[in-house]
């Protein structure tokens, strides 16, 4: 078999290992004959309904084994499909769908509402698909596939309070998964659980990379993150690996802490990435003697499919000081460190990071003027590459480690989710109450933890309630994008520019305990 896309090695595995389980969410199985069968009925499915090369089909869904077959459904149908998570408020989930052309259907579970009425999108009940699902076969769809085809479509924060559509091909994918799994060795033993939301880029890959390399996924039977759930399932099915944002992570090893060390003992490896590690969270748990689990930290971004360099965690100590290394680029790709001008830096010189290779996507879909922002050709080596410009700040130490330094604009990461602070002072201003806004994410180093705060300046002649702001932000953002704090203010402090100094904003929160700081200023 030629393979050319994820799904291909996944039908591969089918035949090598038809009767072993592939899947588990509760008390549901299945082998991967049963999974691949009724992948493929989901596949014809749309097939008969002119949907595959060239649409894309939204899912929005919890986790579950009908989450799984639709992706591979739709993968097998030529078509790719976009995450779309279902705790996500209606009017943000519109802003997604709108962006997105040539998407005829989301499919979604039971009693999600994901489109207006309004909507050229039509909406299915996953289970009233499934009913139909017989009248379908089992085989194989004959569908050529080609490694530039696009294959799923992630949402990333936007400063115009729109989200950026991302469009990852094959080619991306498929280099992505083969490296992890000729990396670490990872086979049909390397057993994953999900834990980590559909709609994070990280998940896109905790879902696939056990049914590429023949391992069984395993899924959490809960509609919110269950961490002492997650632990014993890690203990009863031993599994191998996991992939999350340090967030997660920090909650899943203080539990194995207080439960005494020993439902995480199975772990091979945990791929950390989406937001900054803290060494200072993990040390105890992974300095136990006789741990055998690796902790693998990783960089990347959604617009170059997840991960474009990975560091293996040894010396925990000396990174509380010097900070947790990103490593080295992955297969097939290129980190740059550029100068305003689009010249190398030099070693150890802070610039823009930028990337190249196999993992850069197609753009931005609907988004002409951020994709030729973003996605550039620059000279290189007397050649044409085409790099994406991350926005981030790094250098690379004498031995071509990427250490990062942070964010070239305000696109912060909270509880392991990117997102844009313009984007979400954007939804504040749209709040009846709020004349201005500014979004701040500030780190609170008693618990390492990033807290997203709003200073908020309220419209003529309305009140102040904290309350009531943040059930207004729970319409129209994600919980990961709703302030933790609402604090009023009179006016914003000044810059010598003109600018709001958000430096003061922030000085002015640590030192303050109080709900109003309009008396500070």
């Amino acid at each position: 078999m030629n393979i050319v896309a994820v799904h291909k090695k996944f039908e591969l595995n089918v035949e090598n290992y038809p009767d072993k389980i592939a899947i588990t969410c509760g008390k549901k199985k299945y082998t991967y004959k049963e999974l691949n069968g009724l992948a493929n009925q989901f596949a014809h499915l749309l097939l008969n309904r002119g949907i595959g090369k060239g649409s894309i089909v939204g899912l929005c869904m919890l986790p579950s084994t009908r989450l799984v077959i639709s992706i591979l459904g739709v993968l097998k149908a030529g078509a790719a499909y976009s995450p779309l998570d279902a705790n996500y408020p209606l009017e943000r989930l519109n802003l997604m769908t709108s962006q997105l052309q040539n998407m005829p259907i989301v499919v979604c579970d039971s009693n999600i509402v994901c489109t207006q009425e309004a909507s050229d999108i039509k909406t299915i009940d996953f289970m009233s698909l499934a009913s139909q699902l017989d009248n379908f076969s089992i085989e194989n769809p004959n569908v050529d596939i080609g490694v530039k085809d696009l294959c799923y479509v992630v949402f990333t924060s936007g400063t115009t309070g729109i989200p950026k559509a991302t469009a990852i091909q094959h080619s991306g994918w498929l280099n992505l998964l083969e490296w992890l799994k000729t990396e670490f060795l990872l086979d049909e033993h390397s057993n994953n659980l999900l834990v980590s939301a559909f709609g994070f880029d990280i998940s896109q890959r905790s879902i696939m990379a056990p049914l590429y390399t023949g391992a069984t996924l395993h899924i959490l039977e809960s509609s919110v993150f269950d961490v002492m759930m997650a632990n014993d399932l890690i203990k009863k099915y031993q599994v191998r690996t996991l992939h999350l944002a340090p967030s997660t992570l920090y909650l899943m090893l203080d539990t194995d802490m207080e439960m005494g060390f020993h439902d995480l003992d199975s772990l091979d490896y945990v791929f950390i990435g989406g937001e900054a590690l803290s060494s200072s969270r993990v040390i105890d748990w992974a300095t136990k003697p006789n741990r055998r689990c690796k902790l693998i930290h990783q960089y990347g971004v959604a617009e170059c499919t997840d991960i474009a360099s990975s560091y293996e965690m040894r010396l925990f100590k000396q990174y509380i000081d010097t900070g947790v290394p990103a490593g080295k680029p992955v297969d097939n790709t290129e980190i740059h460190i550029l100068n305003s001008d689009f010249s190398p830096a030099d070693v150890n010189e802070i610039g823009e990071i930028c990337i190249s290779g196999a993992g850069v996507g197609l753009g931005y879909l609907n988004n002409v003027e951020m994709t030729k922002k973003n996605f550039l050709t620059v000279n290189h080596q007397d050649k044409k590459l085409l790099i994406y410009r991350t926005g981030d700040l790094g250098y690379l130490r004498n031995d071509d480690t990427l250490m990062c330094v942070g964010r070239m604009d305000n696109q912060v990461k909270i509880r392991g989710m990117r997102l844009d602070l313009g984007d979400v002072e954007t939804s504040l201003c749209a709040i009846h109450e709020v004349k201005d806004a500014i979004a701040l994410a500030v780190l609170d180093e008693s618990n390492n933890i990033t807290n997203l705060i709003a200073f908020i300046i309220k419209s003529h002649n309305s009140s102040f309630n904290e309350k009531l702001l943040r059930s207004e932000c729970i319409l129209y953002l994600p919980k990961h994008m709703v302030p933790t704090r609402f604090i009023e203010i009179k006016t914003f402090p000044m810059t010598p520019n003109g600018k709001v100094d958000r430096k003061k904003l922030e000085k002015i929160f640590k030192q303050s305990h109080i709900d109003s700081v309009e008396s500070i200023l």
